[in-house]
């Protein structure tokens, strides 16, 4: 599969994706459900390791893992305009795939796929970003953890339910959204089965 970052034009990079290849019952996440702490680990902070270790318990799930670039020595992010490509265990015919990734130059912003159904073929997905719910969107610098701000687990609660990310919104906190902004679909998801 490869993971293409559709924020070109912007500071947007997309953080290694966690994949997850589970049965239906066992879904990570849904829009309009609360955001489970495995979510919220990766869209507040892109931090896999805690979602990892927790899904890999879950009943029904067969892999959860951090997406490593095909050549790569380890988890690299995604810069705009940039793809990579991964390989996954995907066997049986009721498999599913789940992958978040942050935008890391957000509060709690995050793209992937909710359950996609695994079938043989191609399919070229393009996907929206979504707002964990987890976390207020007051873009201050002192509680992102990207790259512009370098401020990890930093907190603003809010608790709401997961739906559709408002953007970058100008006269909000101190990022703008000509530099951090995007329009459309973030992420191009190419799922290759054979």
């Amino acid at each position: 599969m490869a993971v293409r970052n559709l924020t070109t034009g912007s500071s947007q990079p997309l953080s290694p994706p966690l994949l997850v290849v589970h049965r239906r019952r066992a879904d990570p996440w849904s829009r309009g459900q609360l955001a489970s702490h495995v979510v919220a680990d990766i869209a507040e902070d892109a931090n896999n390791g805690p979602a990892t270790m927790g899904l890999r318990r879950m009943r029904g799930v067969k892999s959860a893992t951090t997406g490593v670039d095909a050549g790569a020595a380890a988890p690299a992010p995604i810069p705009p305009g940039a793809s990579q490509t991964y390989t996954i265990p995907a066997q049986g015919p009721s498999n599913r795939l789940s992958l978040i990734s942050m935008l890391v130059q957000t509060n709690d912003g995050f793209t992937g796929l909710n359950s996609y159904r695994l079938r043989p073929g191609t399919r070229v997905l393009r996907k929206r970003a979504y707002d964990a719910g987890s976390e207020v969107n007051n873009q201050r610098r002192d509680s992102i953890p990207g790259p512009c701000c370098n401020n990890p687990n930093v907190r603003d609660p809010e608790g709401r339910a997961i739906g559709p990310h408002p953007g970058i919104r100008d006269g909000v906190g101190q990022l703008t959204r000509a530099r951090f902004g995007w329009t459309g679909p973030v992420a191009e998801i190419t799922v290759k089965q054979v």
